[in-house]
């Protein structure tokens, strides 16, 4: 997470931002507004802080000491921007309060963070997610009545899909939506387990999870699945198996269901080395949202996959590594469209540069590929080819790595399948390494 606060000065020629950025190591910079200059200048400030206390307290210093030299705090949150020119325009103040109350999240005691909740309370600031997530946040962990905490978390939630439905904006200082999203979905996760519905809260730490993985999540994922769920226990002990270095299993390994797992893991691994991991099969209703979006209607076997399987995993594993394929859900195709063609484009501006390329290497259409499948913690995915022609249906895997080239080509979703599962079954190299998973 990164909070950038920018200030302007007139004629523009010395604007500058301060850097927070929380954690562990807490540090601040201060950086100079040079984009375009002949000479850009060395940051101004660069410090670490022992606690985030501390480190709240040398911001708010730091941003009191520039408005005191004339310098005026503007609408800015791209904590990437090196000009703030031509017209910067100034901060409001329910904004400079929601930036407030994310520090006192980050720094301050309970009772704090509720004198920042109050006094936004009456302001536009209440109905932005951000505030509702915050609200929610500090509810659930001072142990408020839980009815309020899962108010809040479903009030920014369901706003959080409304402002991205209806295209409006909301403000969450330098917070990427999807981090906030994810933040959001974990914490009304705790709030349902608190509550006691445990099917629900499994839903929501996956769906964090999906749209913004971390340790966190995963683990209480896992320890949801092995408390309520005991025919899902694999899954949890696959996690376990794969992330337990990292911290926060121990109390899935400590578990003598998990000593029998790893004894039959090994007995195991000379197998297919596959399985399917939990289906959820889509919905008529979905597949048809989904053909509306991309404008076209999608191959009948990819389609009848969807109906069956839906946004499922193809869990991989072997003695010594594992990994899984995960199928996205038919409402997430058409934004991986616009993602994957906006990376592909991120340097060579000229769209017909682009289309020539595709269509003399590959016969393809790159503004119809659309990423399908993706290994957990991998910048690769599965890609179905959704133009016309004789291509219509092909399928390949791309790696964010080299942008421009498409590999494995499959005549057929069903074929881009079998080479997959098959080539798990072979011990193939090249597959098994685009899933991610290494072995002698």
């Amino acid at each position: 997470m990164y909070l950038a606060k920018f200030f302007h000065r007139s004629p523009g020629d010395d604007d500058r931002e301060l850097l927070l950025m929380p954690g562990g190591n807490p540090r601040i910079a201060g950086i100079y507004m040079d984009d375009g200059r002949a000479s850009p200048r060395e940051d101004f400030l660069d410090k670490g802080y022992s606690s985030m206390k501390t480190a709240a307290a040398a911001y708010r210093r730091h941003v009191a000491k520039l408005v005191a030299a004339g310098f005026v705090e503007t609408t800015h949150t791209n904590y990437t921007l090196r000009n703030l020119l031509p017209d910067p325009q100034p901060k409001p103040d329910w904004q400079k309060g929601l930036d407030e109350l994310m520090i006192a999240a980050l720094s301050a005691p309970s009772k704090e963070q509720k004198k920042h909740l109050d006094a936004l309370e009456n302001t536009p600031a209440a109905q932005e997610p951000l505030y509702l997530w915050l609200a929610a946040h500090r509810a659930y962990v001072a142990d408020e009545d839980n009815a309020i905490t899962l108010r809040f978390a479903e009030q920014a939630r369901d706003t959080l899909a409304s402002r991205r439905a209806g295209k409006m904006p909301h403000y969450a200082w330098s917070i990427a939506e999807h981090d906030l999203e994810a933040r959001i979905f974990e914490v009304l996760s705790w709030a349902l387990l608190r509550a006691g519905d445990t099917a629900a809260a499994l839903d929501a730490i996956e769906q964090a999870g999906e749209i913004k993985p971390s340790q966190d999540r995963s683990s209480l994922r896992a320890t949801i699945i092995c408390d309520h769920f005991p025919e899902r226990q694999e899954e949890a002990f696959d996690d376990a198996f794969k992330y337990a270095e990292f911290g926060g299993y121990e109390d899935i390994t400590d578990r003598p269901a998990y000593a029998e797992y790893l004894e039959r893991r090994k007995r195991e691994s000379s197998g297919k080395g596959w399985r399917w991991g939990t289906k959820k099969p889509a919905t008529e209703a979905e597949l048809a949202g989904a053909e509306a979006a991309l404008g076209v209607e999608l191959p009948a076997d990819y389609r009848a996959f969807l109906a069956e399987f839906g946004a499922c995993e193809l869990k991989v594993r072997f003695a010594d590594d594992s990994n899984e394929l995960r199928f996205l859900k038919p409402g997430q195709l058409a934004d991986q469209r616009n993602n994957l063609y906006n990376y592909i484009a991120r340097i060579e501006k000229d769209p017909q540069t682009i289309s020539d390329y595709f269509r003399d290497q590959y016969g393809i259409s790159v503004r119809d590929l659309v990423p399908i499948a993706e290994p957990n913690q991998y910048s690769r995915c599965i890609v179905i080819h959704l133009g016309k022609g004789e291509r219509f249906g092909w399928c390949f895997h791309w790696d964010h790595d080299g942008a421009w080239e498409l590999e494995q080509a499959t005549p057929s979703f069903d074929a881009a399948l079998t080479s997959i599962t098959s080539g798990v079954e072979g011990r193939d190299k090249m597959i098994l390494e685009f899933l991610g998973i290494y072995i002698d």
